[in-house]
């Protein structure tokens, strides 16, 4: 017999270690899904058996997507995304989950309708802004990408997006000849990840092109240390 009451959901009639809520059964997937080792056939299960607790439980349809997608399930992904947005159409996580599915896709005009409409939910999403931006960028609309990333910087909320936000603006603002701004976004970039030896190439880059050498040098050898450091 099953009860579907919410945190009190579990499956009776079974052996006590196997007698769990469909809140345990996803926190298990959790642990199996994002936690070294990722083992992921687990997570699923672990996930179908929330599922089998409450079928109406979007937020486990939605980390069974997430999980499709790192397996590259790509069409099980989309169709459990769906199903996540078709039980619950407020969830703004799973738009941006079927955003980030259709960017790696690259079904670009589809992405950015999902990151809009997940950023519709919830605006203060960083995931989704920068997913949108970097979907903006594929599809050449280049000052509405700066103006995402922008964005996420004033959100300044995660500071893996915000990194993640002056880098690509810095690129872009590089493709674009404007050095002096793309170099004032890679030195914010430096200064929240001063180890990552991308950041440091790409400010060399900028100052060989500003003809400022000694900086360039500078930054080349920084890059250099950096991805000693990683590769130590």
């Amino acid at each position: 017999m099953t009860e579907e009451n919410g945190s009190e959901s579990e499956v009776t009639g079974l052996p006590p270690a196997t007698r769990k809520t469909k809140e345990q059964w996803l926190e298990e997937g959790h642990i199996l899904a994002f936690y070294a080792p990722k083992r992921y056939a687990e997570a699923l299960a672990a996930y179908d058996q929330a599922i089998r607790l409450d079928p109406g439980y979007g937020l486990a349809h939605r980390m069974k997507g997430y999980t499709f997608h790192a397996l590259r399930r790509y069409e099980e992904a989309m169709a459990t995304y769906e199903q996540a947005i078709f039980l619950d159409a407020t969830d703004a996580d799973a738009y941006t989950g079927k955003g980030d599915l259709l960017y790696d896709l690259k079904r670009y005009v589809e992405a950015l309708t999902a990151y809009e409409q997940a950023l519709y939910l919830d605006p203060n999403s960083a995931q989704a802004a920068n997913g949108k931006a970097l979907t903006l960028v594929f599809l050449n609309r280049q000052e509405e990408a700066l103006a995402t990333y922008a964005h996420v910087i004033r959100l300044g909320d995660d500071p893996a997006y915000t990194w993640m936000a002056y880098l690509n603006s810095g690129t872009l603002l590089a493709s674009l000849a404007r050095n002096e701004e793309a170099l004032a976004a890679f030195e914010e970039a430096s200064r929240l990840e001063p180890d990552d030896a991308s950041v440091w190439r790409h400010m060399g880059d900028v100052l060989t092109v500003l003809e400022r050498s000694n900086e360039a040098k500078q930054a080349y050898e920084r890059a250099g240390q950096s991805g000693s450091e990683e590769d130590a």
